[in-house]
């Protein structure tokens, strides 16, 4: 439910029959209170939710306004109780809208003797770069906000934040095949995004990805969206991998009522199922209103392309044995005030936890996409 007139914390978990277990978060605040008190309440709410279900944070990320952004930033520091490992959560500069100045908490956590760990950086007071886990055999690893110098030109920081991800995975015994899903948080996205494909397929050859001699390509599932991080910076990555099952992971290339992305210039598959924590895991790509040939479908027409993008996303869950009350978190992503408007009045009854904001789509007649992540057939979310 798409509620924007009180506090929203909404909480799916997963349990494996090992008894390990993931929870997904999905807060939003209450737009009419101050930016203190919103901060406030939505992190109260938050840390019971982990208190009570023994949980430890695997990655967070916030959702702001420029404006508002340190100001944020500043009153998440001083709450009492904010977990704090070294790993700074991934904070999200998002455009104007109803939400006023701060749009919403996502965090992904799982059962604390897990133990999440810091991975990267995290000297001389810089913040690690994300999480990883061990369980046994199996290792999990979360990159959280990478970036470059924001003064560099915004190819040169694509390269420079890539090349990061994959010294980090090789540090625990992984590289680029192990992982099932990226994140790119992109500033004025439309202004480089062919630049930025370029760059993506530059890397992915190099990484093994992209074989043109084979005719094959193993493509994460990814979103790109017209957001960017607190410092500024053109390109901000987030991903997930594991390392040493890269053959669990299944990434779907074409799926639903959408084909291959890959096919005009975007690398990225429609989906991923991967083996999570708490179980298999469907992620689904940022989808929009794009048909089978590649085209942008209901140019001009609001109600329609975010009525498609949701038919586009259905789809795909369906391909997975999924339905709505499978999806564990969704990001809802409008390309305007207006857009968002007409979002949540259209659609306020759609079962998805979602946090939804405004931030540039990834070309400049798309108006809305959203993504998903969530369970698949025979396992319903607690």
């Amino acid at each position: 439910m798409d509620r924007h007139d009180t506090l929203n914390v909404q909480a799916r978990a997963l349990h494996a029959t090992d008894g390990t277990a993931e929870l997904y978060l999905t807060a939003t605040p209450d737009p009419r209170l101050p930016l203190d008190a919103q901060l406030r309440e939505t992190y109260a709410a938050l840390l019971e939710h982990l208190r009570e279900q023994g949980m430890a944070v695997f990655c967070e990320r916030f959702f702001a306004t420029a404006k508002a952004m340190d100001a944020v930033l500043a009153h998440r520091r001083g709450l009492p109780g904010v977990p704090d490992d070294g790993v700074a959560p991934v904070a999200l500069a998002v455009g104007p809208g109803s939400y006023g100045g701060f749009a919403g908490v996502q965090i992904h956590a799982v059962r604390a003797d897990l133990r999440p760990r810091p991975l990267g950086r995290g000297d001389g007071g810089a913040p690690a770069e994300g999480r990883v886990i061990r369980q046994g055999d199996h290792t999990w690893v979360h990159l959280a906000g990478l970036s470059a110098d924001p003064d560099l030109e915004e190819a040169e920081q694509a390269g420079q934040v890539f090349s990061r991800a994959a010294s980090l995975l090789r540090q625990v015994g992984a590289d680029m095949r192990s992982v099932a899903r990226t994140w790119l948080w992109l500033k004025d996205l439309c202004g480089w995004y062919d630049e930025l494909n370029a760059v993506r397929n530059v890397f992915f050859r190099c990484e093994g990805l992209i074989d043109e001699e084979a005719r094959s390509v193993r493509l994460p599932a990814s979103t790109g969206i017209g957001m960017y991080g607190a410092g500024g910076a053109a390109i901000t990555l987030d991903l997930i991998a594991m390392p040493g099952r890269e053959g669990e992971i299944r990434l779907v290339e074409a799926g639903g009522s959408q084909e291959s992305a890959f096919e005009y210039g975007s690398a990225f598959s429609r989906a991923a199922v991967a083996p999570m924590p708490g179980g298999p895991t469907v992620f689904i790509s940022g989808t929009a209103a794009i048909d089978r040939s590649g085209a942008t479908e209901h140019v001009g027409r609001i109600e329609a392309q975010i009525d498609g993008t949701i038919a586009h996303v259905r789809s795909l869950l369906a391909q997975f044995g999924c339905d709505d009350g499978s999806v564990l978190t969704a990001l809802a992503y409008c390309k305007t005030p207006e857009v968002e408007e007409v979002f949540r009045e259209r659609w306020a009854d759609l079962p998805w936890p979602r946090i939804t904001m405004n931030g540039d789509v990834c070309r400049p007649e798309l108006l809305f996409e959203v993504e998903v992540t969530a369970a698949p057939a025979g396992v319903r979310p607690l």
